[in-house]
């Protein structure tokens, strides 16, 4: 056989084992088929004897491998970059793209459907490579192919390319000229295996494979057979809950390839999920490269499913959960006052008392009689002081403002009937109120089991709120930071009507947000996308807009307060006021 009839030939023969290896296998129980036998002299050759492409063992190394599911952000790409050996850029956009917009400077371009067919231009199979596109996606999908056809360390950029330009980041216009390597030598039959899904990925599913929520949800309708594959871990999907369907698998990415043997059949369809979209975009290059034809990975995630309020199953509650479930159902804001907590207390069965002021000042002033004592900063770490979930509990302070925070918090905890005694507690026991010297005893109950996925992410926000003045900002010291920051962000959390009646806080090169607390978890999107952002949220009186800031706190805000007593207390210093202006 001629040298240049060899390659097409080991070609077609790697299709053609790929494509037997996902057919119905012969059962073990059946009889061997025999071959006539032939006198026909065997024919002697030179070539070696093509081989099935080793896909378990090139995804198998990556697995085993990887770091952050091989992801990269663009902070830490710029850093790498800018080392004396930076990684080695792929674009795998199209040329269209490419030559609308740009380039990351330094960059080689290889559409994604054509990747497997221009290897020579990328580096030895050992170099570092980055690969990117517009969005993340397609670079997933590039960083996969890559490991399944042998390099060894390929990440994609978790950053859309818009971002990057937007950040000032090195970009050149134009298509980048195409320099041949030749550096590496991967198999043929790996490469084989690449190059027949690539080429017709582009126009796979609705865009290289994607699925929305709703269109996920639609096909479930349409096909019951469809495999839910969902390949988060195990403890992911015991606090999270997973996708309702009938015909639900969890195989996690990281056991991906040494659970072959429980993938379902390459005949059915398949759509793939994990948390955001990454993990399940790689797992379903992997089934493509195995003989998967049918196969779609959901944008967005579990999260987006969820988002989208679709059919979900198990799982613990998430703050948004806890938090829509106490903005759906308060009264009064979750406020009582001292007058009506006297009646309660009087009542067969009052409600639990929890004080949140320090050790000090209830060493100092004594506490309400029956009161449970837990500081503010530290209520998530003695939730074992709290009775069960469903038990009405009124939280109380100095002046009300921590009892609003430790309320906000609770219910984002998971209790479900949480209060805020709006009395200072000098007023409380100057009316003659029922109070006890000193430090009540601690007492285990017990009765409740906070997700602890929530418990991580309300701790450090209440620790850390004790050093920032419990989030206090004062009326005068606003107007100062408004004029001062440019940066700033002010959030109004009264109801549009409110504010129309009254009018708003006037900013001047500020931005100013309208988020009514009862839609705040509802309109979350509009929450400022930096979570570092200096954040000023206000109110009527400064309650509201408390509830608020705890929420934020909750979900990864750093830098967010409150205006104390509210636009009343504005108003009332004579600060600058606006008409309200409809977005």
């Amino acid at each position: 056989m001629s040298k240049k009839l060899y390659l097409p030939f080991v070609l077609l023969l790697a299709f053609s084992m790929l494509f037997s290896a996902c057919g119905p296998q012969t059962p073990a129980t059946q009889e061997p088929v025999v071959a006539a036998p032939t006198d026909a002299p065997a024919v002697p050759t030179d070539e070696p004897a093509a081989s099935a492409p080793d896909l378990d063992g090139a995804f198998g190394a990556m697995l085993a491998g990887m770091s952050g599911y091989n992801t990269v952000k663009a902070d830490a790409l710029l850093v790498e970059m800018a080392e004396d050996n930076p990684p080695f850029l792929l674009d795998v956009r199209t040329a269209e793209e490419v030559q609308e917009s740009g380039h990351i400077e330094g960059a080689v371009h290889i559409p994604l459907n054509e990747l497997a067919q221009h290897l020579d231009l990328l580096p030895a199979l050992d170099v570092p490579i980055v690969a990117y596109c517009g969005s993340g996606w397609r670079a997933t999908i590039a960083m996969t192919a890559l490991h399944g056809m042998g390099w060894q360390n390929v990440r994609a950029l978790k950053a859309a390319f818009t971002d990057w330009v937007a950040a000032g980041n090195p970009v050149v216009p134009g298509l980048p000229e195409a320099v041949a390597l030749n550096a590496a030598n991967p198999d043929p039959a790996l490469v084989a295996a690449a190059d027949a899904y690539l080429v017709g990925i582009k126009d796979h599913g609705s865009k290289f494979g994607m699925i929305s929520p709703e269109e996920l949800n639609t096909a479930l309708a349409e096909n019951p057979a469809l495999v839910v594959l969902d390949v988060r871990t195990q403890k992911e999907v015991e606090e999270n809950g997973y996708v309702a369907s009938p015909n639900y698998l969890n195989i996690p990415l990281e056991e991906f390839v040494t659970r072959k043997a429980e993938w379902p059949a390459a005949d059915n369809a398949i759509a793939v999920y994990c948390g955001s979209g990454h993990r399940s975009t790689m797992a379903m290059t992997m089934l493509f490269a195995n003989g998967y034809a049918d196969v779609t990975s959901l944008t967005g995630g579990f999260a987006a499913w969820k988002d989208a309020g679709l059919a979900t199953v198990g799982g613990q509650p998430t703050l948004k959960d806890t938090f829509s479930a106490m903005l759906a159902s308060m009264t009064g804001y979750n406020a009582v006052k001292a007058d009506d907590l006297m009646v309660e207390l009087a009542e067969d069965n009052p409600p639990f008392l929890l004080d949140v002021r320090s050790v000090e000042e209830v060493t100092e002033q004594g506490h309400i009689e029956g009161a449970a004592h837990i500081p503010l900063n530290e209520l998530a770490q003695h939730l074992d002081l709290l009775p069960a979930f469903d038990t009405p509990i009124v939280t109380y302070c100095g002046t009300g403002w921590r009892a609003t925070i430790a309320m906000t918090a609770l219910h984002g905890l998971g209790w479900q009937n949480v209060r805020a005694l709006k009395t200072p507690f000098a007023d409380w026991a100057a009316a003659g109120n029922p109070v006890v010297a000193g430090l009540p005893e601690p007492m285990s109950l017990g009765a409740a089991q906070p997700s602890a996925g929530i418990v991580s992410a309300v701790d450090p926000a209440l620790v850390a709120i004790k050093d920032k003045g419990w989030g206090v900002k004062k009326a005068e010291d606003l107007s100062v930071a408004l004029l001062e920051n440019p940066g700033f962000i002010l959030i109004d959390v009264r109801t549009v009507d409110e504010a129309k009646e009254k009018g708003v806080i006037a900013v001047e090169g500020q931005e100013l947000l309208s988020i009514p607390l009862e839609e705040f978890i509802a309109n979350a999107a509009m929450w400022p996308a930096d979570k570092n952002a200096e954040i000023v949220l206000y109110c009527g009186s400064g309650h509201r807009s408390t509830m608020a800031m705890t929420i934020l706190l909750a979900n990864g805000y750093t830098n967010v307060s409150s205006l104390k007593d509210g636009f009343g207390g504005w108003v009332t210093a004579g600060l600058p006021v606006a008409e309200y202006a409809a977005p």
